[in-house]
């Protein structure tokens, strides 16, 4: 994710921020408190005949007001989801697009506030209740708009300050601006252009869809945020083809459906999860106690650390974070320990990719929720080529060493009595893991509620840890409201896209370009492969599968694939592309987390054995998609 750094001020300090934050920490508050009534909902269900009446439906009500209250931080701080590809064409002096972006910010985050506000009035003159327990939806809804319009005042004023402090610096006289300005500005300039000419009643829907897309991938490319193009791009088409009302319904449905739904709770719950164990500490006992087993080994620490990060993957859920956390426990170890810098660095970023795949994948519950399939049986289908991936990895980390013994140190002697200590202080991740994935798999747990447990059990785990203060649980409550308002940006924007392509008929335009009667399935898969390996080295792993979801799913259907198994390889492929050169993203926060030095050539050099047996592991998933449906088919059948 990218940031615009606009002015000096410190965001700590200013009052916006300040603002945002508390709103933040106490909607986050609220959702500990409704993962503890999910919990007692669980435990009565398991001992008692009774269970909390409208549980689910309330659950909802109170995400839809947790939502809105913790977005306002990630447009605040603007760091929604972007991609830099047209940066080196607009300079180095990023002001002017910075304050153009914002701009588009607050236009989509007020769209946002409105689509609230304008359900809240519909549900008050239709007299909307819920089902079971017969509460009037009214009142939560507009408390719902109400903290997101507060939050859209709020980043205003920050704006209207930014632009006021830019012509009374004179900023925009500084060397750059203004070429930043003309590529930022041309590039809206011509989408605006493209939209009214192509995208209208007159227009066939083919021209529509691809004049949109077209569109969207500009707007991406001039760097305004990918959640924000996606929905300017489908607000804007739908007002152009079907009316500015008809855009505002589908946006009011969109927005209260991405709020309400219960699958898209556990987001936020997982990501608290993940923080909440990395202040445990859990990272550390998960990386000690696979040094403890495998150190001695040639090579083991170099295994232990890509265990370790498949270990913690699983809990955080994102590769990014997974590689910057093993990146500052790990490497320095290795290093102590005299393993080859291309090695140590290489094993933590590649291991780093494995956080998004091995369950609970926080992309996985996206992908699920678009595509409307079972988060829970894409969750077991998961499970095998992670640990396919993890396997691998190990692998190609034993054959290195053993074709080139100078990347790790000779073996040292075995310590049981070590290893057996590590080994029990594991305790924690070990029984996070059994809890979650175990509730998961036996069917014990919805994804809600398995987020809710493992949230509730590593807030446990952080508070019981010693150094665990009041600061790092608001920054626990703060890292988890960015990611997660974040997803829900994006998220949202897809919908919203979508909703217009569907009345495009995208399906049918793929099908009419793509013949998949005559031209062999193998070759497309080829082709999708070979896309998404090359889009995972510039986009962020949830924007890549979302954006291209509405053109790739027709094809995977018409061939008769099963969707689950294509979103478990499409996000194997799109990881790959985190370290593929040369823009490999968890390349770059390795280098990041090591410093300068540390070239990137070297940690690219030290990733290729990985991208081999990835290749490998991509091959084997394509011929063989029994690998990804066997375990959700065992466990069907039983």
């Amino acid at each position: 994710m990218s940031s615009a750094n606009i002015v000096e001020t410190s965001a700590k300090a200013d009052w916006a921020d300040q603002f945002c934050k508390v709103m933040a920490w106490a909607v986050l508050t609220l959702l500990l408190f409704v993962s503890a009534g999910t919990l007692v909902d669980i435990l009565l269900r398991a001992f008692t005949s009774y269970t909390v009446r409208g549980l689910f439906e309330l659950n909802g009500l109170f995400m839809a007001i947790i939502v809105a209250g913790l977005s306002g931080l990630v447009f605040v701080r603007h760091l929604n989801i972007r991609m830099d590809v047209m940066k080196v064409v607009a300079g180095r002096n990023q002001t002017a697009v910075h304050l153009v972006c914002e701009i588009a910010e607050v236009l989509v985050f007020g769209w946002l506030a409105a689509s609230l506000l304008f359900r809240a009035m519909d549900a008050q003159e239709y007299g909307e209740k819920t089902m079971v327990v017969g509460w009037h939806t009214a009142g939560w809804w507009a408390v719902a708009g109400v903290l997101m319009s507060l939050a859209v005042l709020t980043v205003l004023i920050q704006t209207v300050k930014h632009w006021y402090a830019l012509c009374r610096d004179r900023g925009y006289a500084q060397p750059g601006f203004w070429r930043g300005a003309l590529v930022t500005v041309g590039t809206i300039a011509v989408c605006a252009v493209l939209t009214v000419l192509f995208i209208n009643e007159d227009s066939s829907p083919g021209m529509q869809a691809s004049m949109a897309f077209l569109v969207l991938y500009l707007l991406i490319a001039a760097q305004i945020p990918i959640g924000v193009s996606l929905m300017l791009v489908g607000v804007a088409s739908l007002a152009l083809t079907m009316g500015g009302e008809q855009a505002l319904v589908v946006s009011q449905n969109e927005v209260g459906r991405a709020l309400t739904s219960m699958d898209m709770a556990a987001i936020p719950l997982f990501l608290l999860m993940g923080n909440f164990a990395t202040w445990a500490g859990l990272s550390g006992d998960i990386f000690n106690s696979g040094t403890a087993l495998l150190g001695s080994r040639r090579g083991g620490l170099a295994m232990a650390s890509v265990l370790g990060c498949g270990g913690f993957g699983a809990i955080c859920g994102s590769s990014i974070a997974t590689t910057a956390t093993f990146g500052k426990v790990a490497f320095i170890e290795m290093e102590r320990r005299n393993y080859a810098h291309s090695l140590a660095a290489g094993c933590i970023a590649a291991g780093g990719t494995l956080g998004a795949l091995i369950p609970p994948s926080v992309v996985l519950i996206v992908y699920c929720v678009v595509v409307e399939q079972s988060i829970q049986i894409a969750f077991q289908a998961a499970l095998v080529p992670g640990l396919l991936a993890l396997t691998m990895y190990v692998l190609a980390i034993f054959v290195s060493v053993r074709l080139k013994p100078s990347l790790a140190p000779d073996v040292e002697e075995f310590n049981w009595p070590v290893a057996r200590a590590a080994l029990i202080k594991a305790w924690r991740p070990v029984l996070l893991f059994a809890l979650v994935l175990g509730g998961l798999y036996g069917g014990i747990f919805t994804t809600q509620e398995a987020a809710s447990v493992g949230a509730l059990l590593a807030f446990l785990f952080a508070i019981s840890t010693k150094g665990f203060t009041l600061e790092k649980f608001k920054a626990s409550l703060v890292d988890t409201a960015i990611n997660a308002g974040a997803i829900y940006v994006i998220f949202i924007g897809a919908n919203i896209f979508a909703s217009f392509m569907s009345f495009t008929d995208i399906a049918q335009l793929v099908l009419s370009i793509i013949d998949i009667e005559t031209m062999p399935n193998w070759l497309i898969l080829f082709g999708l492969v070979v896309f998404y390996l090359l889009l995972g080295t510039v986009f962020d792993t949830l924007a890549a599968v979302l954006v291209t979801t509405p053109l790739v799913v027709p094809l995977i259907l018409g061939m008769n694939y099963d969707l689950i198994w294509w979103g478990v390889v499409t996000l194997s492929l799109v990881e790959i592309g985190m370290i593929t050169p040369p823009l490999g993203m968890n390349v770059f926060v390795m280098r990041s987390v090591v410093g300068d030095r540390l070239p990137l050539s070297t940690i690219f050099r030290g990733v290729t054995p990985f991208l081999v047996a990835d290749l490998i592991r991509v091959i084997l998933l394509t011929s063989f998609p029994i690998i990804t449906m066997w375990l959700p088919s065992v466990l069907s059948s039983n």
